[in-house]
C-alpha cells in the first residue's frame, strides 16, 4: 500500500489539503473571475475551516454567477448561521427550498435556526419533512428529538433517539 492511500500515514494533513484547495481555487478565480465552480469550493472550505465571513463572500459570489444553485444559498445560510445572522440564514434556507422542494440538508439547517430562536414547532415540521426526503437522515431525527424534547414532547424525543440509534448502529 502506497503511503497517499492511507489516511493514517499520509504527510498531507486536512489542514495542508484545505490551504492547497483554496490557493489552486483563488488561482482558477484570477485566471477566470467568472468561475462559479472555482468560488464555491473555495467558499465551502471557507466554510469548513471557520473562516465565514470569507465564505460569504465567495459564496455571495457564486450566487452572483448562477442564482438558481441552491447549494450556494444552503452553504451560504450555513455560514450566515454561523455568523449569528439568523434573518439572512433563514433567507437563504427559504431560497434553497424553493430552488430544490427535496433539499433535505436546506430542511433541516432552516430546522436549525428555528430552533435556535426557539421556534420549537416550526422547527419539527422543517426535521419532520427532512425526514420525509430521506427516512434515513439520522441528523434531522437528533435535532427533532431536541425540539420535540423542549415542547415536551417527551416519548416523541425518545422515538426519535432510539431511530437515531438504529440508523447509527448499522452506520447510517
Amino acid at each position: 500500500m502506497r503511503e497517499i492511500d492511507d489516511a493514517n500515514l499520509s504527510r498531507i494533513s486536512d489542514r495542508d489539503y484545505a490551504s492547497d484547495v483554496v490557493l489552486e481555487m483563488t488561482a482558477a478565480i484570477e485566471r477566470d473571475p467568472r468561475d462559479r465552480r472555482a468560488y464555491m469550493m473555495r467558499g465551502s472550505h471557507h466554510l469548513d475551516g471557520g473562516r465565514f465571513e470569507e465564505a460569504v463572500g465567495d459564496l455571495t459570489a457564486a450566487i452572483e454567477l448562477d442564482p438558481s444553485d441552491p447549494m450556494a444559498y444552503n452553504n451560504r445560510g450555513v455560514a450566515y448561521r454561523r455568523l449569528l445572522r439568523p434573518e439572512l440564514a433563514a433567507a437563504d434556507f427559504d431560497r434553497a427550498i424553493e430552488l430544490s422542494p427535496g433539499y433535505r440538508e436546506a430542511y433541516n439547517n432552516r430546522g436549525m435556526v428555528r430552533s435556535d430562536a426557539y421556534e420549537y414547532e416550526a422547527a419539527v415540521a422543517d426535521f419532520t419533512r427532512a425526514i420525509e426526503i430521506d427516512p434515513d437522515y439520522w441528523f434531522a431525527y437528533n435535532h427533532r428529538a431536541m425540539a420535540r424534547w423542549a415542547l415536551g414532547d417527551r416519548e416523541g424525543a425518545r422515538e426519535d433517539y432510539e431511530r437515531v440509534a438504529a440508523l447509527m448502529g448499522r452506520g447510517g
